[in-house]
Formats: structure tokens, sequence, C-alpha cells
């Protein structure tokens, strides 16, 4: 979620749209440094209000086709498929922005637009979309986990990360170490990429940008 802070501040974001939207109004592919010679209030306030949680990086999108290369790869919670479709993998998402109602009532009582889902964002959960398409590998871009007793973070409408990992070869997460820190499968072996300032996400805390990668034991 996006900081009371800068919510209640008016950013202009007019130049930042001018530079990254495509003419059908997509996110561009374009290194890191195009989208930081701007302030970051503005950059914060664009990902806000596209809304989007990872920008697409030439950077990022470099390395998650790196991690993917030879494995038929999906994306779950895709959004606005400003990742998968640079990609030019299958996007899914549940639709949980657009079709649950309390959602769309906490969205809006907090100020957050929603995702308006492109029809190349097919409609599946995570584990519907595993069983539709089969893939070796799952990306996931900022998503949240499912919500357990104790936990400070997540949501009961999150991905089961837990039922996840286990049918697929590779499981890739790009997030932050705070923001996901408690998704349960941390706690198992995994390594992490650090992009040093080219991921960018909504993030307050640049710094703990990860790409966390969990493979099947061989």
């Amino acid at each position: 979620m996006l900081g009371a802070r800068l919510i209640s501040r008016t950013v202009d974001t007019g130049a930042v749209r001018q530079a990254v939207l495509d003419n059908e109004g997509r996110i561009k592919e374009l290194p890191a440094a195009q989208w930081l010679r701007f302030p970051w209030e503005e950059v914060r306030m664009f990902m806000h209000e596209y809304p989007v949680y990872v920008l697409p990086t030439m950077e990022l999108l470099d390395a998650l086709e790196d991690l993917t290369k030879g494995l038929r790869t999906i994306e779950i919670g895709a959004g606005s498929g400003s990742i998968g479709r640079h990609l030019g993998i299958k996007m899914t998402d549940s639709y949980l922005q657009q079709d649950n109602e309390q959602v769309k009532v906490f969205y809006q009582l907090t100020g957050q637009p929603v995702i308006h889902y492109p029809s190349d964002v097919i409609k599946a959960d995570a584990l519907t979309a595993y069983r539709r398409f089969k893939p070796e590998c799952i990306l996931g871009c900022y998503v949240t986990h499912r919500w357990r007793e104790g936990m400070q973070t997540g949501n009961m409408y999150g991905v089961d990360f837990e039922r996840l990992l286990p049918l697929v070869e590779r499981l890739i997460l790009v997030g932050n170490k705070h923001a996901h820190g408690e998704n349960p499968i941390m706690v198992l072996h995994h390594k992490e990429i650090d992009l040093h300032g080219t991921l960018i996400t909504r993030s307050e805390d640049r710094a703990s940008d990860r790409i966390f990668v969990w493979d099947s034991p061989v």
C-alpha cells in the first residue's frame, strides 16, 4: 500500500506518463536510469495511479529472462500485465480488485485506484492457473502471500505459496525483504538476487527490493 503521506500530497506525474507510456497507454520497457531521472516521489505516485507495483526495467526483464530460460513459465497476480507482456509469457490474475466487493470498497476507502485488467491477462487464481497451464516455472511480482495467524503482513485472499511451491520446478517472486519477509516459504532454501537499484517497486525501502528464487530439490 502507498503511504498516507504520499497520497495526501499533490504530485504531478504528467512528465513521467509522457516518457514511459506507449500509444496504447502501456508501460514501456526502459532502462532503470530512465525512471530514476525523475524525482522518486513522482515515480512512486505514478505507480500508485497506474496502478502497478513493479516496473518493467530492462535490467529486471533481462534477469527474469535468464531465470525462466528453457522453462515453461506463467505469471500469477499479473495485474495490468506490465511484466509478463514484455517477457512474452502467459499472464494470469484472480481479478480480485474487479470482482470482490469487499476489496473494491477497501481500495476506495483508502484512496487507491483498482486495476482495470486487460484482455490478455487471463482470469484465474494461482492454483487454477497452475492446473490449467501446468507450468514448470511460476513468476509472481509483488504478489501477496496468504495471511496466517500471528503475521503482520499478507491477507486472507493472498496466494498459498506453500501449496504452490511443490508443484513447480522453479518459483520466482519479485518483491521486497520487508513486504514479503513473512511469506511462509521464506524459511525454505532459496536465493536472493539484488539488482542494485535497477529493480524498482513501490516499496519505501528500495534497498530491500529483491528477486527471490526457489528451486525444487534435484
